[in-house]
């Protein structure tokens, strides 16, 4: 069947947010869902950045057309985009800091390869169907903000894949297509192939989504090579249909409800608005529910006849306007050296076995800075992750040292997270604030602290503490980080680490 582009927008969008809203519930579980029809509770009053952050280009389009640089995309971020999670958060830190893109998606982010970008390709897909090389672009200017390599293929893929599924209506090619744009020896494209291969072998569904969940699960629940693996497999052994291929990638779990989104968006392309189950169409709101800072945007879309309405237009008026010679391949920003250190801190590391620890608190408490005898263990970082791989040897106990200085007036409560790659132990001038053996690897954020812990305290201007970090059982590689934010999410600068 042959559908005009206004009814695939609309599927698209419609999509979207009924595959969200499905795997919304799901969002990091680390188990297999099980969810049936019967099963799927819909919630649509809870805002979902899988979409709204698309509704901020939609005006970002139409104040700058086809001149929306990374320049211009670093603006948007700055005037719309408060506050955020992951990889939002360190390129709200790093533009706030004059790090542009694409140096802000590649400084400091532990979560350079995560899904936050892959999410928002379904825009330079539909304002740019029929001419892939530019919905790539524009996907590789918006990703290169907070990601990296394959964070940044991860968006590039999908915008490919669907800007051709809006011209042919074809979902195996289509997939084929956005496969085909990706350099052979990237994470991603050697995952997408294991799972085409899967496929061609007529691996049935089952036992071919447990392989891939097996072979491919990363510690990160929101890791965009895992969850793409979990995207591919659902649209190829889905069959087109709607409800099943989002199930199907809902129930594999992780970030599920972009997987649900993502799906749900892609055969919304397909299959048009009127191709989607009816009785899932009766229960999406047309009121689209957004953040307050997305709302605040002039001229936003509030509903989703404005977007696709709006989505339209953009076409319309920009694909006439592209240039005839085919925008430029992604090329990954490679560092010289010459980034700045943000984040600067200074610790000192010993070894209980080496010396009194116990005894080295009680002198660093007394005097407040570090004894002579020791300065050649003090450890200088630039980064939010610092690497300790030097001094971990034969699962051994490491004792840092640092003071916490405050100046200026910090939000409260502060947001405190702690992480390490092994089991850890943290003190404020010898008051325990929290003891944490996961052993998952460090994952440092402020609202899930993976291989640690987020928690509050209160802080005021002037005060310096002692902070006394064990970390056991130490063996390479192995990283640590401490960091302050407020509850936003936001990094914070009025709080160092020194010694």
């Amino acid at each position: 069947m042959s559908l005009d582009l206004r009814e695939r927008i609309s599927g698209c969008w419609a999509g979207k947010c009924l595959g969200g809203a499905i795997g919304m519930p799901f969002e990091g579980v680390p188990y297999r869902p099980n969810l049936t029809p019967e099963s799927i509770r819909l919630r649509q009053d809870v805002p979902n950045d899988d979409l709204e952050m698309q509704l901020i280009w939609l005006t970002g389009l139409r104040e700058r057309g086809l001149d929306l640089d990374a320049a211009a995309f670093g603006d948007l971020w700055r005037r719309h985009i408060p506050a955020g999670c992951d990889e939002y958060s360190i390129a709200i830190r790093n533009l706030r800091h004059g790090v542009n893109p694409p140096v802000s998606g590649w400084l400091d982010n532990c979560f350079a390869d995560g899904m936050g970008a892959t999410i928002r390709s379904e825009i330079w897909a539909a304002v740019f169907a029929g001419r892939p090389d530019a919905a790539m672009h524009f996907a590789e200017l918006d990703a290169s903000v907070d990601h990296w390599r394959d964070g940044v293929w991860g968006e590039i893929f999908m915008a490919a894949a669907e800007c051709r599924a809006f011209t042919t209506g074809e979902l195996i090619p289509s997939l084929e297509f956005g496969r085909a744009q990706l350099p052979d020896d990237c994470r991603l494209a050697r995952t997408l192939d294991a799972v085409f291969e899967l496929h061609r072998a007529g691996v049935e569904a089952g036992e071919a989504g447990s392989r891939i969940r097996e072979t491919f699960y990363h510690y990160n629940f929101t890791d965009c090579v895992t969850n793409l693996a979990f995207i591919c497999h659902a649209l190829l052994w889905g069959n087109g249909e709607f409800l099943p291929s989002v199930l199907s990638a809902v129930n594999l779990g992780r970030d599920a409800d972009c997987t649900g989104a993502s799906v749900g968006a892609f055969l919304g392309i397909l299959l048009g608005r009127g191709g989607l189950p009816a009785d899932l169409l009766e229960r999406l709101n047309d009121r689209l529910s957004l953040s307050p800072y997305v709302e605040r945007v002039p001229g936003v879309p509030r509903t989703l006849t404005e977007t696709v309405d709006e989505t339209l237009r953009l076409h319309e008026t920009l694909c006439p306007k592209l240039p005839a010679v085919p925008y430029p391949a992604y090329a990954p920003y490679r560092p010289d050296g010459s980034e700045p250190a943000i984040c600067r801190s200074r610790w000192l590391v010993a070894d209980p076995a080496e010396c009194d620890t116990e005894a080295l608190e009680r002198e660093l408490r007394k005097s407040g800075r570090c004894p002579e005898r020791l300065k050649h263990r003090i450890i200088e970082t630039g980064q939010l992750q610092f690497d300790l791989s030097p001094f971990a040897r034969d699962a051994n106990t490491l004792e840092l040292f640092t003071f916490l200085q405050v100046r200026g007036t910090p939000p409260d409560p502060v947001m405190v997270s702690a992480t390490a790659d092994v089991g850890l132990t943290l003190w404020f001038d010898g008051e325990m604030q929290c003891n944490h053996h996961s052993r998952l690897p460090s994952l440092p954020s402020f609202h899930r602290a993976e291989g640690g812990a987020a928690f509050t305290r209160h802080f005021r201007d002037g005060e310096r503490r002692l902070v006394r970090l064990r970390l056991q059982y130490c063996l390479p590689p192995l990283r640590a980080c401490l960091m302050f934010g407020d509850p936003a999410n936001n990094h914070l600068d009025e709080i160092t680490l020194e010694i």
